[in-house]
């Protein structure tokens, strides 16, 4: 029985293997046909996706058990290789004595982020806790902003970094070097821990654990296996990875400017993890090489790796949409939703119209009207033009209360969708002067069609893994769509480089030229964008779109068609988005790409979630101070100073949102709303109303464990006296 067994599992490694062989053959012919790579571009894309795959390894180790997508993976060993490397490169210290310190310093980033945050987020559902990650990456990335600073090096320099090897070449017959030293010692050391990282988890007492744990946790915790210690092993593990990946990497690109390695490299770790399945380690180091095959191949062909970028989302898309299965067998768990997230709600009617309660919320709405609309008279005329992002970055936090609050799908590239309708309307008003109202709806409109596109896919991929779909997304718009370069930027965009997109006069009385009249515009769609969104709300396409999210398996059950509630989310969030885009395109004159980045979209992303990712007024008031601190935060440098101002965003949606949803997951929001409610209660005490909801509330957040435990009790020895009475009589 165990010769059929061994010989069942050597034949499917054999198969495996054959599919691997013949999978690397057809995209190293697809390649070849495309790019027509040279051999020395083809080994340097090789050696430098190696490290791609470093990087996929460390994000693998972490969904395997957390089962969360750490998008914090590059940063955690970032800290101590920039350090390590910048004290080779300004404090002259040889580069193999800065090696204790990337071998010590990542796992210990890995262990100290594992104990001291992630652990909090235990028990919290996975989405959430991969969000915490993003902070985490914000933080570090905060953090290492002032490495370069302390150590002397300059704002934006990527030193050379020198080796002891860097002199020994390996040449062709003409002469010409194929292989380097930096070269070789990077593959050399993704072979050796490729192999360590194979005999860890085979051989040894915690690499066993680890795998067990990734099977199955709570299994893994029943037969005494230390699921705690075990995580944190695997967060060890990834830091280092993430960090000899970027120490061994710098001597080919440099060293990197910040702690985050900047979005791509992130996104092409991200794609060679998905092509493995956020499993197969080997896999992973493999398309970690492709990864940067393409990398080198769109350099070679265009110039740069704008085409690498936007080919990820393909990528991904391709590795999921032929994976369905495995993929969403995490999703169906159960703790992959946002059902922690509290909704908060509105006013109960029995106080509407009590003096008190009339009172404060006039004062609430007096104030912000006063703030609102005083602004534009307030702020001196230059900074008007700044002004006027405001309120479409509030369009845009609406736009992701839908979809991400509502129907429970993570965006991270929201600003594509932005992009998109500025495109559609920007490259029409500029070229063509059209209508403005004929400009809102054909953004509108391109934006929903490209929500309804990007939608499409989630029907089958969820969560998490559309999280990473729609990050590819943003990249895809920045980079390819929205890039004069390629077919479809020159036929989308304005032409020329100058700005040249008039803002109209309305109805021969209002000139948007003007930046006050143009500020209360975008209010007022603002306004349109609330209501819009609240309708949806309230109708049944609202409701079955929770319903949908909270149980997704449940929800047929009743009725409820969860293709087409998802899309009509996507449609809705899209449309919004776009409208945001066409105005954001009227208020900077032009189409810029650079305003439509994935670092636009992760900023406006965490800052509702700090705000309340459920609630309207909370989303739209976290964006709009996130970017108001960005705009106008340097005029804080006299009172901060210039290093931290710079920094301020990283700190507001990394350690402030961190604090807060371990504190508060529904955001900031569940902070004032408790307060509220308490408002509340007091009022109703006052007038001796009762509040059915607000006396149900309360008695749950006054009732102890003991309570539980004891009423649990009580219930058990009442069942038992039944029980014994029904005996007797019988």
């Amino acid at each position: 029985m165990e010769t059929v067994r061994k010989t069942i599992t050597a034949d499917n490694n054999g198969a495996k293997a054959g599919r691997i062989a013949a999978a690397v053959v057809l995209f190293m012919i697809v390649e070849q046909l495309y790019f027509h790579l040279a051999l020395i571009y083809l080994i340097q894309g090789i050696v430098l996706g190696s490290l791609y795959g470093l990087l996929g390894v460390a994000l693998i180790l972490i969904y395997r058990t957390n089962r969360i997508v750490n998008f914090a993976a590059a940063a955690i060993g970032a800290i101590p290789a920039i350090f390590a490397l910048l004290l080779d490169v300004q404090g002259k210290l040889p580069y193999l004595a800065t090696v204790p310190i990337v071998l010590i310093g990542g796992p210990l980033f890995g262990a100290l982020v594992d104990r001291f945050v992630m652990r909090r987020f235990a028990k919290s559902p996975r989405l959430i806790t991969t969000v915490v990650t993003l902070g985490v990456a914000q933080g570090l990335a905060a953090f290492g902003f002032f490495i370069p600073i302390w150590l002397g090096a300059k704002a934006g320099q990527i030193p050379y970094v020198p080796t002891p090897w860097e002199n020994i070449k390996i040449t062709d017959a003409h002469g010409k070097p194929l292989l380097t030293g930096n070269e070789v010692a990077a593959v050399f050391t993704v072979v050796v821990l490729a192999i360590a990282l194979a005999a860890f988890l085979r051989y040894t007492r915690i690499g066993i654990a680890l795998r067990a744990s990734a099977e199955n946790a709570d299994r893994a915790s029943l037969l005494g296996i230390p699921v705690k210690q075990v995580g944190m092993f695997a967060w060890m593990i990834a830091g280092l990875f993430g960090a000899v990946a970027i120490f061994v990497q710098a001597p080919l690109i440099g060293v990197p400017n910040d702690a985050t390695l900047g979005l791509d490299t992130l996104l092409y770790g991200l794609a060679a993890a998905m092509v493995a399945r956020m499993e197969r380690i080997s896999v992973a180091l493999l398309a970690g090489m492709g990864v940067g095959v393409i990398v080198f191949g769109s350099i070679t062909r265009e110039g740069d790796n704008n085409l690498a970028s936007a080919l990820m989302l393909v990528l991904i898309l391709l590795a999921l949409m032929l994976q369905r299965g495995a993929m969403s067998r995490a999703y169906d768990t159960g703790v992959s939703t946002w059902q922690s997230v509290k909704h908060f709600r509105p006013i109960p009617a029995e106080l509407r119209n009590v003096r008190e309660v009339v009172i404060a919320r006039s004062v609430l709405y007096t104030l912000t009207a006063i703030i609102v609309l005083g602004a534009p008279f307030v702020l001196r005329k230059p900074d008007l033009n700044q002004l006027v992002v405001l309120p479409i970055f509030g369009i845009v936090a609406v736009s992701l209360v839908v979809l991400t609050g509502w129907a429970g799908q993570i965006s991270l590239g929201q600003f594509g969708l932005v992009g998109i309708g500025a495109a559609a309307a920007g490259g029409l008003v500029a070229n063509h002067n059209i209508d403005f109202f004929a400009a809102m709806a054909i953004g509108i409109g391109a934006g929903v069609l490209a929500a309804v596109i990007i939608g499409l896919p989630a029907v089958r991929i969820q969560g998490l893994y559309l999280a990473v779909t729609t990050l590819a997304f943003g990249f895809a718009v920045q980079k390819y769509i929205l890039n004069r370069n390629y077919w479809i930027g020159r036929h989308l965009l304005p032409n020329g480089l100058s700005a040249h997109l008039e803002r109209p006069v309305l109805y021969g009385r209002f000139n948007l030229d003007n930046n006050r009249t143009f500020y209360f515009l975008c209010l007022i769609f603002m306004g349109f964008a609330v209501l819009a969104a609240n309708a949806f709300r309230r109708n049944r396409s609202g409701r079955v779109v929770i319903a949908a999210r909270d149980n997704q398996r449940g929800a047929p059950a009743y009725g409820i068609n969860i293709v087409r509630t998802r899309l009509a989310a996507f449609a809705v969030s899209g449309g919004i988005a776009g409208m945001a885009g066409v105005l954001l395109a009227y208020a900077q004159h032009n189409v810029i790409p650079g305003s439509y980045d994935v670092v636009g979209s992760l900023l406006v992303f965490l800052a509702v979630v700090i705000g309340g990712i459920t609630s309207i007024p909370a989303a739209v008031s976290g964006a709009i101070l996130t970017e108001a601190s960005v705009l106008f935060g340097p005029r804080l440098d006299p009172l901060l100073g210039s290093s931290i101002t710079a920094i301020l965003p990283l700190l507001l949606t990394g350690p402030l949102l961190v604090l807060n949803l371990y504190f508060y997951p529904g955001g900031s929001a569940e902070n004032f709303f408790a307060y509220r409610d308490r408002f509340l209660r007091w009022v109703a005490a006052k007038h001796d109303i009762l509040v059915p909801s607000l006396v149900a509330d309360r008695r749950v957040e006054e009732q102890t464990d003991d309570d539980v435990i004891t009423q649990a009790e009580q219930h058990v020895e009442s069942v038992d006296t039944f029980d014994v009475h029904e005996t007797a009589g019988r």
